[in-house]
């Protein structure tokens, strides 16, 4: 017998939900990796990274042990530091790399660091990467213009690619090969910058020289070193070079930094390329491209300095250009002042330039920029003061009131003012009357009843005697002025001893 296919029976599944309750803020990204099925991490605005096991069942509430980086207390001033996003090497499950909210992007270790509560500090970055500019923002508190907004590793774990806000995406190297650490001028220079030349090229020297592959170094120390015939350069950085030229006649700049890159790649001991290059990032004129331009002049005054032989007279044209290039990029940059003391050092170095119409012109931009800018910080100084002394008045104020209020309170304790009538009648009329003690209140309330019934009686007496004519008309009078006189003269003694009482 044939079966008859049966109607397919359905069946409602229920998604297994789990909801965690462990940030204070919003929760920027969620990243997983493939090869820890059971973990997962969220990075949020509370500065906390915080890693997930599955196979754990407290971990939903914000006091759980589980927070993985802690920057609640990393950023400028021990204040918060937000984390924007997370990534996690597929190459190298154990590095982290987290994009927080300044111009670094932290690369961590995890088998260096373990969860924990919320709180506690975290193990040191063991990478902090950031664009060569950027830094500069930060020393001048404008780290908000720029920071890291994502990180992402590649597949094969040694680049990481970070894109910041109002700025470029940049490729890092993290295994060090071929690594440039940026030149970040020293907070003591970049706001002094009368000896910048000389920090610029220790700079230089101690990080950009270290970038020379070692052949290069043994060869420079060589008679025939590549420092002594630099002006004989490798057919490919020969031809780079040209190419970048010609680019820059053209105005190709981004070609012309193509260019020059692989020339200083093929060449990396001749002063000369730098200065192009530096050349070709001025005029490009991209976010970062100074701070670029700055870094190659650093790197070629450094060369020239090590120089000797027949790559002496070449590299006394290529010091010449990386000077004045030098202060072309300290003036994009904004560093009028520092851009003021190199073109200074310039002229002194080379007095026959500084007759030159646009030198000059170029030294008087830079000289009002610094007095703007010398005014700008006089007016906010200014400013500041006078929020300072609003600030303790205020708080003088506030602290006086409460004196105030308390001396207030006693005066109306002391003097008794009734309310008065609503029916519109004026009832018993009422004085001021200061407290008193209670048995002087009732001896004055007495003095006064009997002042009162006794001039009462004196009248009344007057007038009888009038009546019956037992006394004359002068008599009367003189004895009704004595006893009013005696009364008179008890309302006024009463009415200043209350008088000062109050005072």
């Amino acid at each position: 017998m044939r079966r008859q296919p049966q109607a397919p029976q359905l069946h409602q599944v229920v998604p297994r939900t789990t909801v965690f309750h462990c940030h204070k803020s919003r929760v920027k990204e969620v990243e997983v990796c493939p090869r820890e099925p059971h973990l997962f991490w969220s990075a949020g605005e509370d500065g906390t990274v915080r890693q997930y096991d599955m196979r754990l069942p407290d971990q939903k509430a914000y006091g759980s042990a589980n927070v993985l980086v802690d920057l609640a207390a990393a950023g400028p001033s021990g204040g918060l530091l937000e984390c924007k996003g997370v990534d996690v090497s597929a190459a190298a499950p154990h590095l982290m790399a987290v994009a927080c909210g300044d111009p670094y992007v932290r690369v961590f270790d995890r088998r260096c660091i373990g969860t924990d509560c919320p709180g506690k500090p975290t193990t040191r970055a063991l990478l902090q990467l950031s664009a060569p500019h950027l830094p500069m923002l930060l020393k001048a508190g404008l780290s908000r213009r720029a920071h890291a907004t994502h990180a992402s590793f590649s597949s094969r774990g040694d680049r990481l690619v970070a894109s910041y806000h109002g700025d470029h995406a940049y490729v890092f190297d993290v295994t060090g090969a071929g690594q440039q650490p940026p030149l970040v001028l020293p907070q003591h220079v970049s706001r002094r910058p009368r000896q910048h030349a000389a920090a610029a090229a220790e700079a230089a020297a101690a990080t950009s020289l270290s970038r020379l592959s070692s052949s290069s170094t043994a060869a420079a120390s060589s008679p025939d070193s590549p420092a002594e015939l630099s002006t004989s350069l490798p057919e490919a950085a020969e031809a780079a070079k040209r190419a970048g030229n010609t680019a820059l006649f053209e105005q190709r700049y981004t070609a012309a930094v193509a260019d020059f890159s692989a020339a200083v790649a093929a060449a990396p001991w001749v002063p000369g390329l730098y200065t192009q290059r530096a050349l070709a990032w001025l005029n490009r004129g991209w976010e970062g491209d100074a701070a670029y331009a700055l870094r190659d002049c650093d790197m070629a005054l450094a060369l020239v300095q090590q120089s000797r032989g027949a790559a002496a007279a070449a590299a006394a044209a290529a010091e010449r250009q990386a000077r004045l290039r030098q202060v072309h990029a300290l003036k994009q940059l904004g560093q009028s002042q520092c851009a003021l003391a190199s073109l200074e050092d310039f002229m002194r170095r080379y007095p026959e330039a500084a007759d030159s119409s646009a030198l000059t012109s170029l030294r008087e931009l830079l000289q009002a920029s610094v007095q703007q800018r010398q005014a700008r910080r006089a007016r906010a100084a200014q400013q500041r003061q006078a929020f300072r002394q609003a600030h303790a008045m205020q708080l003088r104020q506030q602290r006086e009131q409460p004196r105030g209020q308390a001396q207030q309170l006693q005066q109306q304790q002391l003097m008794q003012v009734p309310p008065k009538s609503s029916s519109g009648s004026d009832g018993p009329r009422h004085t001021f009357v200061a407290r008193q003690p209670r048995q002087q209140q009732q001896q004055m309330s007495l003095l006064l009843a009997a002042a009162k019934l006794v001039m009462r009686a004196e009248v009344a007496a007057a007038w009888a005697w009038v009546v019956l004519g037992r006394l004359d008309r002068r008599r009367r009078l003189g004895g009704v002025s004595g006893w009013t006189q005696i009364w008179i003269l008890m309302i006024w003694t009463t009415n200043q001893q209350q008088q000062q009482q109050q005072q």
